[in-house]
């Protein structure tokens, strides 16, 4: 049904997002997500509220809207040679493979020189949830986004 209705939906699509990034305003309803409870396993008792976990369902035009604004952020600090050669989340061509691949040949080396090495990892998959958005605004600001890609 989206790809039969695709040259419908391109021109008021491609407008929503082009004023969406012109005025650097995202639609409050595209920020409401539907969230439902999802049973982990189905072998765990559905009756224990612990054994579910939310998941939300955000509206399709608003996950659009995100993509394009996250690729060009990423394109904008990929140009920018912002991001740490070596950083692997979020990047295309990129995975925990490439960083383990990377990681082991750093502690092969380090013992061919005869050099300890410690390794610390640390689990950073909630970090966003935790971020001070006045350091990440004023972090952004210093890579150069701004006006109303910041605003956004």
């Amino acid at each position: 049904m989206v790809s039969a209705s695709r040259e419908v939906t391109r021109g008021w699509l491609q407008a929503l997002i082009n004023t969406s990034l012109r005025e650097g305003s995202f639609p409050q309803p595209l920020k409401e997500a539907v969230v439902r409870p999802l049973l982990k396993k189905p072998s765990v008792d559905p009756a224990d509220l612990n054994n579910f976990h939310p998941v939300s369902n955000l509206p399709f035009v608003g996950k659009v809207v995100e993509r394009v604004v996250a690729l060009q952020l990423r394109r904008s600090l990929d140009e920018a040679d912002y991001l740490d050669p070596f950083q692997s989340g979020f990047r295309p061509g990129y995975s925990t493979e490439t960083a383990l691949v990377a990681l082991t040949d750093d502690l092969w080396r380090a013992r061919d020189r005869g050099c300890s090495s410690v390794l610390v990892l640390l689990d950073l998959s909630a970090a966003f949830d935790t971020i001070d958005h006045g350091i990440l605004l004023r972090r952004l600001r210093e890579v150069g986004v701004g006006g109303t890609v910041l605003r956004w």
